[in-house]
């Protein structure tokens, strides 16, 4: 493997997204990005420039609330599944999304690490 992945973008999902909404924003001071936000989900930035976050509304298919998962991205997603799939890291498939390609990690402790290849790598 030979670049390790980035920590690049955190998912919290969330029972009631306009009341987490609303604590970021304005009890926590985050700063929404609506360009980048949808019906059931919302982006926040922190004064940090790399890293992301965002409000995910749970539903019967994403995870439950409470739930955090962590992106890291990666310039080329296939050799990275590969050698995570050679050390036994138990991995998904890779799958294509809007934002990228995905695969997710599966760690003893069921921690949601998923890697990421967006489509500007």
């Amino acid at each position: 493997m030979s670049t390790m992945p980035v920590l690049d973008f955190i998912v919290f999902y969330v029972s009631d997204l306009e009341e987490s909404f609303t604590y970021f924003t304005e009890t926590l001071g985050f700063k929404p990005t609506a360009e980048q936000s949808g019906p059931n989900f919302r982006y926040l930035k922190g004064n940090e420039e790399r890293i992301g976050f965002g409000l995910n509304l749970v539903d019967e298919n994403t995870p439950p609330a409470g739930t955090v998962e962590l992106y890291f991205d990666t310039k080329n997603i296939g050799e990275l599944h590969t050698a995570l799939t050679a050390r036994g890291a138990g991995t998904t498939p890779i799958i294509q999304m809007p934002f990228g390609s995905i695969f997710n990690v599966n760690t003893p402790d069921k921690h949601a690490l998923v890697m990421l290849q967006s489509p500007t790598h």
